[in-house]
């Protein structure tokens, strides 16, 4: 009896997928164009990536676009430029969940960083 394709078929497709590289979807660069952070989407799941190593994984595009935002506003601080180029299936996924929410897409981004913001700062003190 032989084995099934299937599974074979997919190993197949996921080195093919492998070989050719995963698109990247986002770069956030500084003033002289090296690469701080990027954003790829593999089965699903939008990866931020900071110095060439995967840093965390959501399957929301906006979370990703936050993520993304918030590590521009930290180099911004420490006094460097950065622009970020986003591609247009990233665009269109964040504006698909932002219009779900019922939301814009920048006030959807703004939302998700007060969220942050809450999440991150410390409770008050209780005297």
């Amino acid at each position: 009896m032989s084995k099934p394709s299937g599974p074979r078929r997919s190993q197949v497709e996921k080195a093919a997928r492998r070989a050719q590289g995963t698109p990247i979807h986002a770069q956030l660069r500084d003033g002289d164009g090296r690469v701080l952070a990027g954003a790829t989407l593999e089965d699903g799941e939008w990866t931020m990536v900071l110095a060439g190593r995967p840093v965390a994984s959501t399957p929301s595009a906006a979370m990703l676009l936050a993520m993304l935002r918030h590590t521009a506003a930290v180099q911004g601080r420490a006094g460097v430029r950065t622009r970020l180029s986003v591609s247009k299936v990233l665009d269109a996924a964040a504006c698909a969940e932002a219009q779900a929410a019922g939301r814009t897409l920048a006030a959807h981004l703004d939302w998700l960083e007060a969220e942050r913001r809450t999440r991150n700062d410390p409770a008050p003190a209780l005297h």
